[in-house]
């Protein structure tokens, strides 16, 4: 029979478990939208963007007002001529806040034509 030891541990390594967690979200594989455009993601979780072509960025903004950069995050621009591009972006979530109290969107034009999500929305 196990000791209890074992048993007092096994939440805490559950909760490490399911915390570290990986989401992606595809940056222009479906045209201009991120997929998906929402998603929930526990505290020290990461969220990978991947890039599809042409050429696209990861920026945050005040959920208010999703078009205007706050600075908080930014991925560059990942410019990729065909297939899924080489490099990726990833945040770590630190808590359940909307990312940054921002959603994510694309710095081009992109966001104007209604490309933004979110990350653990309110």
């Amino acid at each position: 029979m196990p000791s209890t030891s074992i048993y007092a541990a096994l939440p805490l390594l559950l909760h490490t478990t399911l915390a570290q967690t990986t989401q992606t979200i595809a940056v222009g594989e479906n045209g201009l939208v991120f997929t998906p455009d929402s998603l929930t993601a526990p505290v020290g979780s990461q969220v990978e963007f991947q890039f599809y072509p042409r050429n696209h960025s990861v920026v945050s903004s005040a959920f208010g007002n999703p078009c205007q950069p706050d600075g908080k995050v930014f991925s560059g621009y990942m410019a990729v001529s065909s297939g899924t591009g080489p490099d990726v972006f990833v945040v770590t979530i630190n808590d359940t806040n909307p990312i940054c109290e921002s959603l994510f969107f694309n710095i081009l034009t992109h966001c104007q034509a209604g490309m933004v999500g979110v990350i653990n929305p309110p």
